[in-house]
């Protein structure tokens, strides 16, 4: 018997399941305030609240219904503090937000719009949306950049 195969053995064994978890995270949230790390899957992500919005941004065509929890909720199950939210696209496109944007309106972590679920190729897994039409003083470019889709990442400052 080859004295690798028991080795081998064990690296696939220790290595399959760290495999599955990165496969099923959907979104990592850090709070470096409190050194926590929320790890959520899409079925954690799905037993938050869920909130739809109907909102239009400068990325679709007409009022569109995107729904999935509120950024807030998602934040919150990393802890309290900081000021800043560094949001991190799946091609490491980064956007600091303030974190009073999550106070002040109901921004979504949609997982879906109109009722159809975002793949990778079209936004997803999440995109962060702003209640936009509710809201003129958001229908500004500086909100525009922070509608981050193929969101992997938050961290909280």
């Amino acid at each position: 018997m080859n004295r690798l195969t028991p080795i081998l053995a064990l690296a696939v064994a220790l290595c399959l399941p760290r495999l599955a978890m990165a496969q099923d995270t959907m979104l990592t949230v850090t709070n470096t305030v409190t050194g926590t790390e929320v790890i959520l899957s899409e079925a954690e992500l799905m037993a938050f609240p869920q909130v739809t919005i109907h909102t239009e941004n400068e990325f679709v065509d007409q009022m569109t219904a995107f729904s999935g929890p509120l950024g807030r909720d998602v934040l919150a199950a990393a802890g309290e503090g900081g000021s800043t939210v560094v949001l991190t696209a799946v091609n490491d496109y980064a956007v600091e937000v303030p974190i009073e944007d999550f106070t002040k309106y109901d921004v979504v972590f949609a997982m879906s719009a109109d009722g159809e679920k975002f793949s990778r190729r079209d936004k997803g897994p999440i995109w962060v949306v702003y209640p936009m039409s509710e809201h003129a003083e958001l229908q500004d470019p500086v909100y525009n950049a922070r509608l981050i889709w193929q969101l992997v990442k938050v961290e909280i400052k």
